[in-house]
């Protein structure tokens, strides 16, 4: 390892410590990627399994975070990265949409060579070899938690340059209209449509190849006057090759945050959800 490498090996090192002692933010988003995850894998292997799992995924994506820091920092520190002031001043959730893309760009799309980390190298190789079909989601758990890690990075370096994070000032029904939010730690919504009493929100997905918008969410605030029983309308479409379990956590995750926001109660509710099979947008239909 190069001198310029242990340096700031050993500062990522000192500034993630210090962030798992001292930031619940943090501490809260780790948790949240490890639940988030520790669940997607559980449905795909057997009980026998899941203490192994348990407690390797957790120190894996500690690594995962670790590698995504690091890997920011060497980008921030080349002489031809060139990001003015002006970028770290958008919002945290807007910067975190653009990591994955960043991430890819920088590492030349190695995700497994250089993203994915030792720990998680290995709990891949024992989990590949004995069941079908976990890579695609062991690859999105490699890159969507190095991005946790490299947006630390861009956020402590925008701190030291003076430069803060915009602070969402504009409230919908479902989330701040003003801001990029995510529902899980490789899932975001954002506003396509707003007026006062409906919002069409976009959903979409951070797989390890691509974004993809894998929903759209409609909801309407009905006012008493309204045939609609309830205050509040939520309609879902879903790409039909979304699982059923996946639907079904993203249904209860918008529904949770429609009647926290709001402050009302289940009944007052109506909830509607199918599943599609593209969606397509049409601009000039003659």
């Amino acid at each position: 390892m190069q001198t310029k490498e242990k340096n700031i090996f050993e500062y990522t090192n000192k500034k993630l410590k210090a962030l798992i002692q001292n930031n619940e933010d943090f501490n809260k988003e780790l948790a949240t990627a490890y639940e988030f995850y520790k669940t997607r894998l559980l449905q795909l292997i057997k009980d026998e399994d899941t203490e192994k799992l348990e407690s390797e995924l957790f120190s894996s994506i500690k690594s995962q975070i670790f590698n995504g820091y690091f890997i920011a920092l060497e980008f921030l520190g080349d002489e031809e990265t060139k990001i003015e002031d002006e970028w770290f001043k958008q919002s945290e959730g807007m910067i975190a949409q653009q990591l994955p893309d960043i991430l890819r760009n920088i590492t030349g799309n190695k995700l497994e060579e250089i993203i994915t980390y030792d720990s998680l190298k290995n709990l891949s190789s024992w989990l590949i070899k004995k069941y079908e079909g976990v890579y695609p989601l062991l690859m999105d758990i490699s890159l969507n938690t190095a991005c946790i890690g490299a947006k630390w990075a861009l956020k402590d370096e925008g701190e030291k340059r003076g430069a803060m994070c915009y602070q969402p000032r504009h409230k919908g029904i479902l989330a701040d209209l003003d801001e990029v939010t995510y529902i899980n730690p490789q899932t975001y919504i954002n506003t396509n449509i707003v007026n006062e009493s409906a919002e069409v929100w976009d959903i979409i997905n951070s797989n390890y190849i691509e974004m993809d918008k894998i929903g759209e969410a409609i909801v309407l605030k009905t006012s008493s006057e309204d045939k609609v029983e309830g205050r509040f309308y939520l309609s879902v479409n879903f790409k039909n090759t979304l699982s059923n379990s996946n639907q079904d956590d993203l249904i209860h995750s918008l529904l949770t945050r429609l009647m926290v926001i709001n402050e009302v109660e289940r009944d007052h509710l109506i909830v509607t959800a199918a599943a599609v099979e593209e969606f397509y947008y049409f601009t000039d239909i003659q």
